[in-house]
Order: C-alpha cells, then structure tokens, then sequence
C-alpha cells in the first residue's frame, strides 16, 4: 500500500464514522428502526478491514494502535445504544419519543449518554485521524517505506 492510499482510508475514516453520530441523533428523535442504520462490526467498516489488514504494519505511527482502540469502542458505543432502544430479544419498536411504549427518564437519559459518549470519543478519532493524516503526509518516500514490516 502506498503513501496515497493510507491517505485516502485515514480521510475516509472521518465522514464514515460521523455518520453514527448523525444515527445517533436520529435514534434519540424517534427515527423508526428501518430509517435507522445497524451497527457494524468495526471490523467490517473499511478503517477496520485497512487497519488488520495493512494499518497495522505502519510501525513509525505508534498512535494507530491506540486509534483502532478507540474506534472499537465507537463501534461498541454506537451499537449499545442502538440496542438499548430497539431490543433484540422482542418485536422491534420505536424509539423513546415516538410510540406506545413508555420509557423511563432515567432510560432516556442514559440514552442521551451514551450519545454524548459516541460524539466525544468519535471527534477525538477525528483528531487523531488529523494527526496521523499529517505525519503521513510529511513523511520522506523512502521513511515510509521503511515504516513498514515485510
């Protein structure tokens, strides 16, 4: 893989992961589940698949390690919440604004939570996405490539 494509994963990472912040929000306003995407394995999402893949091997960027560590936990954040409204064990059902269904403040509120942790952690990924984006981009051709384990 060469320097350009890194570039273009670590760049595409940004608005792939903001887009759970944005289901978030559509979650905690009572979108049904159909409007509603469902959580991914971070695996599965292309910064996961590049990460075991290639993204690993890029040993001169020690933060990537700790990068793929916090995107796990967006992953797992976003699917708690995600979960927590629409239980997988019954009939799907709205969520807490909308519906037959009344919930609990102290549900919603850990909702709500649990959103706020989804937005904090994903703009510290964003950040450090910048960080690495720029260390990348300023490293020398023959640096780069022996940043690389073969």
């Amino acid at each position: 893989m060469d320097k350009s494509s890194i570039l273009k994963r670590l760049e595409q990472a940004k608005p792939e992961h903001i887009e759970w912040i944005k289901q978030g929000h559509k979650l905690l306003q009572g979108a049904p589940q159909e409007q509603l995407k469902k959580p991914v394995d971070c695996n599965d999402c292309s910064f996961g698949e590049w990460y075991n893949k290639e993204g690993f091997k890029l040993v001169n960027i020690p933060q990537l390690k700790d990068l793929e560590a916090l995107h796990q936990e967006i992953h797992k954040t976003y699917t708690a919440l995600y979960y927590i409204t629409f239980d997988r064990r019954k009939k799907p059902r709205t969520t807490i604004i909308r519906g037959d269904v009344e919930v609990p403040v102290v549900e919603k509120a850990f909702r709500e939570k649990k959103l706020k942790q989804l937005e904090k952690k994903t703009v510290t990924m964003i950040r450090s996405l910048n960080d690495i984006e720029k260390k990348v981009a300023n490293m020398k051709e023959k640096d780069f490539e022996s940043g690389w384990f073969i």
